[in-house]
């Protein structure tokens, strides 16, 4: 399946909230966090201090937490109006048409080339029936090459990922490389099946077309990455740039049937929306064009399988607020439009989450064979297309002219006329003639046919040859390798012949390199924290943090060696010198492994097992491992002397070692014999410095006593080795010893001027060593009596200021005294206020007690005078 999938999609119905909180978000710069759902009213709380913010919703729909960067991938299409998303796909149509006019000319020539492959058996009539159709070679034969030789090393049995360490090695380090690699390999050649099949068919493309691309995705619904090869008549980019990491846009066309395309709208890849009827059949010109070659027709002749044509763009969108910076910028993006109805299916960010930078992520991988003038390479169609028609033309001719001179055809005589029409006489064919009257040798008259000719069979040579040659003409400089002398004349060649191959090989080893680094980072995006896998015979597992970095990921392919060819003749080159170098300067077991490794031999650890390690054996027994091929050494403590007379006797011996057929162990005994030797000298001046050493203590750690001590053990060892070497007269033995002796007395007066010009060096050392000790001493008093006053002087200042503190402690207590003095007068001056106000305000009760009193008796008196006045009124009247 050829679409990005959102694997970080949380697939929930859009509203009118969610637009004002991702607005709200953006304006303040924080994450937000909603605490229950609401359709409208929403308020938006911001704490200064902390920057969070709260959303109050009512209480209806529950409540929900999340955050902008979990829908960070989200579908944005489904947030924006529709007139904004008619203005994007235009864009996109546009962009796509555009890159696809400007190369419809580039395509046609594919087209064209593709019929020179020769991969479809035709019949023809043209100049005649049977006329030979065969198609030169050239072009097919060096793309199949091509091919063998890429998969061979780009993608071993093995696994085709190997691992190097970032920055310094360390234990730690070595591991989480080591399970990278294991687990990437495991990866690619068993989590992801479709790997080999996709990237071979890749490597066929590539030869011929000059470009090709892969895509590299993360499948939610496989739960792994995914890498699958994409025709280039699916793949569009402007030809102005070099790289698709500095291209604007780039263009995948993705075809999808009405079922599929409805999966992923339920799936939430898509957003939901009207598309029409599915009406497309063709699948791109290239692609009709190949399948047409191989007799197939099934997407242009079968109406029953139509699909929708998505384009899925790269590109660069200054999309309005809130979904884009507020500063106006074009960031990257991922449009998918489906062509016929230019309805915008998604759309979705194309850089990482808390990138500040914004740097699109890379989903695809260009391979290039040879680079153009622009983004698309050049292939064999662009190189050998006009050689081929050439050679093409030639070899049909050959045939033809063979055909016509083996069945020849002409004229038979019956009457003068020709009978039938004037048509080309096909080989073997006679036509009546009217004639009569003729013999026999008169009525049948062959035309002039010609043998092939030599000159044009001499020129389709040198057109094929000079095709191959401009291809590669390594297999031909291997296979007469043994015509060129000297290795390194051979290396030489076909160094020269593999120059085209070996540039196209290192585009590869980048090319892959990227896409290992894509599935590198899906794996760092997607794994859990350990991820446990198994592999025949053990149990393995990778961990998220191993793809921090640490470990880069590179192909195992080797860039400057771009074939076994290659590794075979350097190896044997190191063999030569091997073989002609002193023993032991070249490490034979790794040049073995190598030159084995570059055989491919199988079952490596059976054939060339680890070395045993030497064990101490006595000479016979040496002997004996050295016959089997086991390795023997010296061994200090061994009796070196009996080692070598063992050894060089039987190597002297002529029904053993000066035997013929074991002169293959001469090497390896002669070689232990020098070893013991060695070691046995060792051992003499170790043991005779050891006894010098003891006599002279005082030379412990003086080198240059010392060295002069081992040059007379070194004289002592070679006195006593010659006097064990010859026999002596008692008067030679008595000559020798005072030779001997006076030899002696003279290294002693030398070890007593060295001795005593070490002891006066060290006398002088240690006055030095004296006087530094007084300096110090006396820098030290110094130090003591400054300490001293610096003492004195702090305690003097201490008491001051003790003194000073007790008498600011008594001002403060004292004048606290009296602030507490002046509060209780004014404290008991106010109780006095206090208590006279209470007594007037007793006083004014009292009085206006009495004012009652004495108002009520006016009312009364009133009263009682007023009822005597009425009282007398009646009486009157």
């Amino acid at each position: 399946m050829a679409i990005e999938k959102n694997p970080n999609e949380i697939t929930k119905p859009v509203d009118i909230a969610q637009e004002k909180i991702q607005a709200q978000s953006e304006q303040f710069g924080v994450d937000v966090n909603i605490k229950e759902e609401q359709e409208e009213d929403i308020v938006v709380n911001v704490d200064e201090t902390t920057g969070e913010a709260e959303i109050a919703l009512n209480e209806d729909s529950g409540k929900m937490l999340a955050s902008i960067s979990e829908d960070f991938y989200t579908n944005i299409a489904d947030l924006m109006e529709e007139d904004e998303l008619a203005e994007i796909s235009q864009t996109v149509i546009e962009n796509y048409q555009t890159d696809k006019d400007s190369r419809e000319e580039w395509e046609q020539t594919f087209e064209r080339g593709f019929d020179l492959l020769g991969l479809k058996l035709e019949e023809t009539t043209e100049p005649f029936d049977g006329a030979c159709t065969a198609t030169h070679p050239l072009i097919i034969e060096n793309a199949v090459k091509f091919q063998s030789k890429a998969s061979q090393e780009l993608f071993p049995s093995k696994g085709p990922v190997k691992t190097q360490i970032v920055g310094a090695q360390t234990p730690d380090k070595e591991k989480q490389a080591q399970r990278v690699k294991d687990f990437m390999n495991y990866q690619l050649t068993e989590e992801m099946p479709e790997y080999f099949d996709e990237f071979e068919k890749m490597l066929f493309h590539l030869p011929l077309i000059g470009t090709a691309v892969k895509k590299v995705y993360y499948d939610e619904t496989l739960g792994r990455p995914i890498s699958e090869f994409i025709p280039i008549d699916q793949f569009h980019v402007s030809n102005l740039v070099s790289d698709l990491r500095r291209a604007d846009r780039c263009t995948h066309v993705i075809y999808r049937n009405e079922n599929d395309l409805r999966k992923d709208m339920d799936a939430g890849m898509y957003r939901e929306c009207e598309l029409g009827e599915p009406d497309q059949t063709d699948r791109g010109s290239i692609t009709s064009k190949a399948d047409q070659i191989m007799g197939l027709s099934a997407f242009d002749d079968n109406p029953f399988d139509p699909s929708y044509v998505l384009l899925e763009q790269h590109l660069y969108l200054d999309l309005p607020e809130p979904f884009n910076s507020p500063t106006g910028v074009a960031y990257p993006y991922i449009v998918t439009v489906d062509k016929n109805s230019k309805k915008v299916l998604s759309i979705r960010r194309n850089w990482n989450d808390g990138d500040s930078r914004f740097v699109k992520r890379e989903h695809f991988v260009s391979y290039k064979f040879v680079p153009g003038f622009g983004f698309y390479g050049l292939g064999l169609i662009h190189f050998l297309g006009n050689l081929t028609m050439s050679a093409t033309a030639a070899m049909r001719a050959l045939i033809d002219a063979g055909q016509f001179s083996n069945l020849p055809g002409g004229f038979k005589a019956r009457g003068v006329r020709v009978v039938g029409d004037n048509t080309p006489i096909m080989p073997g064919e006679f036509r009546d003639v009217e004639s009569t009257g003729l013999d026999l040798g008169k009525s049948i008259v062959p035309l002039p046919y010609k043998e092939p000719s030599q000159t044009l069979y001499q020129m389709l040579g040198f057109v094929a040859t000079a095709g191959q040659k401009f291809a590669d003409t390594t297999d031909q400089v291997v296979s007469d390798a043994t015509n060129y002398g000297p290795v390194g004349t051979t290396l030489a060649l076909l160094e020269a012949s593999g120059k085209f191959f070996s540039a196209i090989h290192k585009r590869l080893h980048k090319a892959q390199r990227n896409e290992f680094k894509i599935i590198a980072q899906i794996d760092y995006d997607y794994l859990p924290v350990e991820y446990p896998y198994d592999v025949p015979n053990e149990s393995r597992s990778i961990f998220k943090k191993d793809f921090d970095g640490a470990v880069d990921v590179v192909p195992v392919s080797d860039p400057n060696i771009p074939s076994n060819a290659h590794r075979m003749m350097l190896a044997n080159m190191a063999l030569q010198m091997a073989q002609q170098s002193p023993p032991g300067m070249f490490n034979l077991e790794a040049l073995n492994r190598t030159i084995l490794n570059a055989a491919n031999m199988p079952n490596m650890e059976e054939i060339l097992p680890p070395e045993p390690k030497p064990q101490p054996m006595d000479p016979v027994s040496d002997i004996m491992a050295a016959t089997k091929g086991l390795p023997i050494a010296a061994f200090p403590g061994q009796n070196h002397d009996a080692h070598i007379q063992v050894k060089m006797a039987y190597l002297q011996d002529p029904m053993n070692g000066a035997n013929p057929i074991m002169q293959r162990l001469r090497p390896v005994l002669e070689a232990n014999v020098q070893e013991h030797s060695i070691m046995k000298y060792q051992e003499q001046m170790s043991g005779v410095t050891g006894v010098m050493m003891e006599q002279l203590p005082q030379a412990q750690n003086n080198p240059t006593a010392i060295e002069a001590v081992m040059a007379a053990a070194a004289q002592d060892v070679l006195n006593a080795n010659m006097a064990a070497g010859q026999a002596q007269s008692p008067e030679q033995q008595m000559v020798a010893l005072e030779q001997a002796r006076v030899e002696v007395e003279k290294e002693k007066l030398k070890l007593d001027a060295v001795t005593e010009n070490a002891e006066m060096a060290i006398n002088m050392q240690e006055l030095e060593l004296k006087r530094q000790q007084q300096m110090i001493d006396a820098q030290q008093a110094g130090i003591n009596i400054l300490a001293r006053e610096e003492k004195s002087t702090a305690d003097r200042t201490s008491k001051e200021a003790l003194k000073q503190l007790d008498v600011m402690a008594k001002m403060a207590i004292e004048e606290e005294r009296i602030q507490l003095e002046q509060q209780k007068m004014l404290t008991d001056a106010a109780v006095k206020q206090a208590e006279i106000e209470s007594k007037d305000k007793q006083i004014n009760l009292k009085a206006l007690e009495a004012a009652e009193k004495i108002g009520q008796q006016d009312e009364k008196d009133e009263a009682q005078l007023t009822l005597q006045l009425m009282q007398q009124l009646d009486k009157e009247k």
